[in-house]
């Protein structure tokens, strides 16, 4: 592949050589980035092209480039390997002009367009054709990874679906639930109808499967709409996770039915559409459209769940291609929800504010353990700055408590765009590094530079140092994997005195870092112990933290994730420790407990249906603002801002008075005739202890009357919170509570 280049090599050169330190650079390659190029493209991703391009050069076969690649979003299409790309019209470009130049290339494929954004496919062998796209700004595609009964008790949703304050119970119907993920069992039947007569499953696009037929629009994948079609197909096809059950678990949180055996999701009544991705964002693009474009020949809404991200790639500030996409379906009436990421309990994220020359800060880079996965390569350092200025970064290389054996040369953003890689051997180690630099990243205006360090067994520690005269600085230490990007976080460390120790902050990543996506977070769900007390309702210690990059609240609210049960894929190829089980049709389907915020964001997205189903007219925007108004506080969040907090956000979902609300919710005035905050009790139906929230905190009195009047209980308490209901017979009851100021009334279910 080539791309043209610009003179700056010598500079850089005699600036190596003007460093006073002690190391042996064995052998380098400096790349300097072109302005000769039509494209603008980041530096991080012309990184990846010209390690990709090697790969292409030793594997002249599909097979052999497609196992090599593993780091990478490369896929089979319509056995070409292909590289998924984004792409900006260039200014005066149309889709159509778009499209139709595309289809005269025989090197590039277009996907789905929205608003100037464009997903493309390249085949890996001729990536030149890159160069010739029509478009202003080009990104290489990142590669997806996953964010891996009590749910409905914590989210109220039990009161929704038992109809209980409500003109009527809301399961989801009429609206579509679209899950991208991968490991789909389509046979489970969580995803049939309540008494197990009809699948729910609308549509499924199996990207990996090659076989056809292929959707509309794409060449791509197996698409399959009828019922019986779906059936034959089984699953979807063994990919990157291999047989995997995450979509599988996912969808069933969304809108399983139960199964039977009582284990139902948010929106039991919804219609799904299914996605296997291609692990990249290319072909996330084309599955959001293909989903729309299903929904809208169905006259239905779609909430579309994203249980993945798309960490160290892109910029973490709404700003990348894909989140400019999503924006615009948004626009277009499509609701996103995703998980908020896993690494709230890591101090992966450290800033300074620099005021002065010389100003430096130091911290030490904590390493992932090579034996801990076969895949592990060492730690990504990624780093962002203000518009307008720079800063410089390197590392030191220490023994002991304090001894520094070995430094790097200091980089600076100013001598971008650049592209380094290099070794460096001290004490008859050898530390293996890259870095990508720019002054500008073209997606936000940032100065940026990233910075892979491998140092295998040495017995050094890595110490990370940053300077700069002004301007703030961001910086994040994630696991690189050698076939993978890693999702997870490592510490920075405050080594010495002096050093600045890291912090859990500012880690939301692509997608729920865009402007319009719905973020979620996870908490441990309440639920009622066998003796009718409500425990439970701590934040996951996973969950991770906000803000975005450019300061906006993230997540927005949070929803259970810890320990939720929900279905596994019969076609998986890998073990779990199963808490339930049902046969059917022949077949033995399981259930297992997991955790994180993949499974807190279908959570909500059931949610989602659930209003959207009470009130289809609700915009996206709409949405968001009901599930921020209506979340609830309790000791476990304590209070919150009045724009919520960056860990909670604005708190629990409360899928009761979200659904009240969106029954009368005026997008005009941007809030609901009924008060945001009103006295509710749940559970409901109940069996024990009856909560009751949004009361006074006065002295209330409450009488408890059969439905032929007739009194049953009654009492007072001051700050009335519950009623031990359990001695009431099994029935519809209607409890009524006074205070000085007002007085409510609610019917509730006694279960036995």
């Amino acid at each position: 592949m080539h791309h043209p280049g610009k003179a700056g090599g010598q500079a850089m050169l005699h600036y190596f050589r003007s460093m006073n330190i002690r190391f042996y650079i064995l052998g380098f390659l400096v790349f300097f980035a072109a302005s000769g190029s039509a494209q603008d493209i980041a530096q991080v991703d012309l990184q990846a092209l010209s390690e990709l391009d090697v790969l292409v050069s030793k594997h002249n076969d599909t097979k052999s480039l497609l196992q090599a690649t593993g780091a990478y979003p490369v896929a089979d299409v319509q056995g070409r390997a292909t590289v998924g790309f984004l792409g900006q019209l260039a200014a005066g470009v149309s889709e159509t002009e778009w499209r139709a130049w595309a289809d005269n290339e025989d090197a590039v494929t277009a996907g789905a367009c929205r608003s100037g954004i464009a997903s493309f496919r390249v085949n890996a062998y001729a990536l030149d054709a890159l160069w010739q796209t029509p478009m202003a700004l080009v990104e290489l595609a990142s590669r997806a990874v996953p964010d891996v009964n009590k749910v409905r008790y914590g989210t109220r949703v039990d009161s929704v679906h038992a109809g209980f304050n409500l003109p009527q119970p809301y399961h989801g119907e009429g609206v579509l639930i679209g899950v991208l993920d991968w490991g789909f069992d389509y046979t489970h039947p969580m995803f049939r109808d309540t008494t197990l007569s009809t699948s729910r499953i609308r549509a499924v696009w199996d990207q990996y499967r090659q076989a056809g037929p292929t959707p509309g629009d794409y060449s791509y994948g197996t698409v399959a709409e009828s019922p019986l079609d779906i059936q034959m197909m089984g699953s979807d096809t063994s990919n990157v996770y291999g047989y995997s059950t995450h979509g599988t678990h996912v969808a069933g949180i969304a809108g399983g039915s139960g199964a039977g055996i009582g284990l139902k999701g948010m929106a039991p009544a919804a219609e799904f559409l299914f996605a296997t991705l291609m692990v990249d964002e290319a072909s996330a693009l084309d599955a959001y459209d293909w989903m729309q474009s299903v929904a809208d020949a169905d006259g239905k809404r779609l909430v579309i769940n994203n249980s993945w991200g798309l960490p160290q790639w892109g910029t973490p500030d709404g700003t990348a291609l894909s989140n400019q996409f999503i924006d615009a379906m948004s626009d277009e009436g499509v609701v996103f929800v995703s998980s908020n990421g896993n690494n709230g309990d890591v101090d992966f994220h450290l800033d300074h504010t620099f005021d002065a020359p010389g100003d430096t800060i130091r911290s030490r880079v904590k390493f992932y353990p090579l034996s801990a996965n076969p895949n592990s390569w060492g730690q990504n350092l990624t780093l962002w700055g203000e518009v307008g200025e720079s800063f410089e970064m390197g590392f030191q290389l220490t023994v002991g408590l304090s001894t520094v054996v070995g430094e790097s040369p200091i980089y600076s953003t100013d001598d971008g765009p650049f592209m380094l890689d290099t070794i460096q051997v001290v004490n008859n180690d050898t530390i293996v590094y890259d870095v990508v630099l720019e002054p500008s990243h073209p997606a936000n205006g940032r100065p940026f530079m990233q910075m892979r360090i491998h140092k295998g067994s040495a017995s050094v520690a890595v110490a990370m140092q940053v300077t700069s005269e002004s301007g703030r600085v961001h910086a994040w230490n994630h696991t690189h994997l050698s076939n993978d990007v890693g999702n997870w976080g490592q510490d920075f460390q405050a080594a010495q005195s002096g050093w600045l120790s890291g912090d859990p902050y500012y880690g939301i990543q692509q997608p729920a870092c865009g402007h319009s996506v719905i973020a979620i977070g996870a908490y441990n769900s309440e639920f009622l112990n066998p003796v009718g007390t409500e425990v439970g309702g701590t934040l996951a210690n996973f969950s991770t933290y906000g803000p975005t990059l450019d300061e906006r609240l993230k997540p927005n609210v949070s929803a259970p994730g810890v320990s939720v049960e929900s279905s596994l894929s019969s076609f998986r190829d890998i073990g779990y420790s199963v808490t339930n089980a049902v046969e059917y049709d022949g077949t033995e389907y399981e259930f297992a407990r997991l955790s994180g915020t993949s499974m807190s964001g279908p959570a909500v997205a059931g949610v989602v249906a659930l209003m959207l189903e009470a009130n289809p007219e609700l915009t996206p925007a709409d949405i968001r603002s009901i599930l921020e108004s209506t979340a609830r506080e309790d000791e476990d969040t304590g209070t919150l801002p009045p724009a919520g907090d960056n860990v909670w956000g604005h708190g629990k979902v409360t899928a009761s008075q979200a659904v009240l609300a969106s029954l009368t919710w005026d997008s005009n005035l941007g809030a609901s005739e009924l008060a945001n905050k009103q006295p509710m009790l749940f559970p409901n139906p109940v069996r024990e202890q009856l909560w009751l929230s949004g009361l006074s905190s006065g002295r209330s009195t409450w009488d408890i009357f059969n439905l032929r009047g007739q009194l049953c209980q009654s009492g007072q308490a001051l700050g009335l919170t519950s009623i031990d209901v359990s001695a009431l017979q099994p029935g519809f009851y209607i409890i009524r509570v006074r205070s000085s100021q007002k007085s409510h009334g609610f019917k509730f279910l006694k279960h036995p």
